[in-house]
């Protein structure tokens, strides 16, 4: 008999694969095939931004915003170069790269970003730094990003912290089992005829679930590999790896997932990264290096939760037509340049989890906010399948209730034609990742098949392939940081009215390509708006009551105008100025009775 499995988040979570690391200062060589030896790890991460800010003080801005749960710093970059205003007061963008702690290929964009700001000296770059600046978080989950160089192998999504899936009082006492001893914790098939996976009949090197419409009855169950080290008749239920920081952030938190955690913010990862971001108001746009790609698919936010016998929350879960215009006019562009760079702009592409940190940018602090995941597999070209191949992994039924994206509780959310694609690349570029079924017996006695694919593969192309990613991704973020909204004061008058009274005019603009705030931030009011103020100068009284003028947000294109009546000498002062946190300011004098 077969035994069960509890479908708890970190058991499915080997089926997900991941991210290839490249060099922070220069990429590094590999052989033909990826060797996971040469990524980096967070503490070689660590070594370079410190040794990057000591270089380059005048322009990097090294801090840790807190620890995680394993006490590892999580690091917040400031990049900003000399200018007029303070880099505090500039419209920024922010990067935040592998929270879902499995994806480093985004940790690999985040540092090529950082590095090339770091040490260019192109006029454009030198430009964009006197009036932006960019933040980075290039590692916000470092315990679950050394998984990677762990052994054995096994892909991690959860933090450091402890956490009793199976609720028996012990923690990590059944994880996962290197049971053919190759280091890598792959999948367990067993023969069950009230299984629902079938070998797939036109390509066998992969499993599927049987489709019951079609007379199919599975012939095998998919486990992550292990034995039943604590027998109590389930495998694998209560492994290595706490709560996941890209679930336990507030926006459709999934309050029903044990991965989620207890409530949102609870991870020190969530909790520190939040307080990092609200505490730069000048934030404008925000970028996440993960698992999905919301300019190659068109993100569709969450269902809202609510628990029995609660009240329906009002929260808001679906994006603004307005907001949803802006990626699509992104993401043309976006594909023309992977094109360009010789990358596939039609591969599949996944949709952000709930309780992440897309989510919690976009849906709670309020601004235009993109998840993408570097690279993906390329539409496989049609060819007949090779019979003798070695079998590839099976898909697993989700039951995380978030069929979109994979992560460690949800890994196999990906369509048919993807993970086909997927072992369609493998296949012809990494066929050591699709690793061969091989037959072990259990201590119970029990006869198992372990294979499938090696869990970092699904992300992991080689060097020379990640790197025009890489720099598609750096050149795409430079050329956002310079369409953020910038305000601008266009136009002042000063009309004399008689008896020095004097009325003032002034009008204001922005210059960008991107509206002030999103359409969500204006509906939800969680950002202040456009305001244009008047401010009298020394023997100046105001005579109009409201000295400003507000708007929700301005657009390309957009103006807002300020009337308003003081009494003052000719020659006397005032001052009009242009306000809102995350386009910056404007500011200009009007002398009373000169040409202004």
């Amino acid at each position: 008999m077969v035994r069960p499995l509890k479908r708890s988040a970190l058991q499915l979570s080997l089926q997900l694969s991941l991210s290839l690391c490249i060099g922070a200062t220069s990429l590094p060589s590999f052989a033909a095939s990826p060797s996971y030896s040469d990524y980096r790890s967070f503490e070689t991460i660590e070594k370079q931004l410190q040794s990057l800010a000591q270089k380059y003080p005048e322009r990097i801005k090294l801090q840790s915003v807190g620890k995680s749960a394993g006490g590892r710093s999580l690091y917040f970059v400031q990049i900003a170069g000399s200018g007029k205003v303070t880099a505090d007061k500039r419209p920024a963008l922010f990067v935040g790269a592998n929270i879902a702690g499995f994806h480093h290929a985004g940790s690999e964009a985040a540092m090529h970003l950082i590095n090339t700001l770091a040490n260019s000296n192109e006029k454009k770059v030198e430009e964009l730094l006197s009036k932006r600046t960019i933040y980075v978080a290039p590692i916000l989950n470092p315990d679950a990003h050394n998984g990677l160089f762990a052994t054995p192998r096994q892909l991690r999504a959860g933090n450091d912290s402890k956490l009793d899936r199976d609720l028996d009082g012990l923690v990590a006492e059944d994880g996962a089992d290197d049971l053919d001893g190759n280091g890598i914790i792959t999948q367990m098939r067993i023969k069950d005829p009230s299984g629902d996976m079938i070998i797939d009949p036109k390509d066998p090197r992969r499993m599927i679930k049987a489709d019951v419409s079609k007379g199919e009855r599975g012939t095998h169950r998919v486990f992550i590999e292990g034995k039943d080290d604590d027998k109590d008749g389930v495998y694998n239920e209560d492994g290595i790896g706490g709560v996941h920081p890209d679930r336990n952030f507030p926006a459709g938190f999934p309050v029903a997932d044990t991965s989620a955690g207890a409530w949102p913010g609870v991870t020190p990862e969530a909790k520190a990264t939040m307080d990092a971001v609200l505490s730069h108001k000048n934030i404008a746009m925000a970028v996440v290096f993960g698992p999905a790609n919301q300019l190659l698919s068109a993100p569709t936010g969450f269902d809202r939760i609510t628990p029995p016998g609660a009240t329906p929350a009002a929260e808001a879960n679906k994006l603004e037509a307005d907001d949803l215009k802006v990626l699509a006019n992104l993401g043309d562009a976006y594909k023309k340049s992977l094109d360009q760079a010789g990358l596939d702009s039609k591969r599949s592409a996944k949709q952000t989890g709930k309780g992440s940190l897309a989510n919690w940018l976009y849906f709670h602090y309020g601004v235009q906010t993109i998840e993408l995941d570097v690279w993906g597999a390329p539409v496989a070209k049609a060819a007949a399948p090779d019979a003798n191949a070695a079998p590839a992994p099976a898909s697993v039924a989700s039951t995380s209730g978030n069929a979109s994206r994979p992560n460690a509780a949800n890994p196999s959310a990906k369509t048919s034609d993807a993970e086909k694609d997927l072992i369609s690349y493998l296949s012809a570029n990494a066929p050591e990742s699709i690793i061969a079924w091989k037959k072990i017996k259990l201590p119970d006695g029990t006869e198992v098949e372990v294979g499938g694919l090696d869990p970092y593969a699904e992300y992991a192309p080689t060097a020379k392939v990640l790197e025009p990613a890489l720099k598609v991704h750096t050149e795409q973020i430079l050329n956002w940081g310079e369409k953020l909204a910038q305000l601008e004061i266009l136009e002042t008058k000063a009309v004399a009215k008689g008896d020095d009274v004097w009325q003032i005019t002034a009008i204001g603009g922005m210059q960008g390509e991107f509206p002030t705030h999103s359409k969500l931030a204006t509906r939800m009011r969680n950002k202040l708006p456009v305001r244009l103020e008047m401010r009298p100068g020394k023997g100046v009284t105001a005579l109009t009551l409201n000295r400003a003028a507000t708007v929700e947000r301005l657009e390309p294109a957009s103006t807002i105008k300020g009337e308003w009546l003081v009494k003052g000498a000719a020659g006397s002062t005032i001052t009009v100025g242009l306000w809102t946190d995350q386009a910056g300011q404007a500011l200009t004098t009007i002398t009373l009775g000169k040409a202004n």
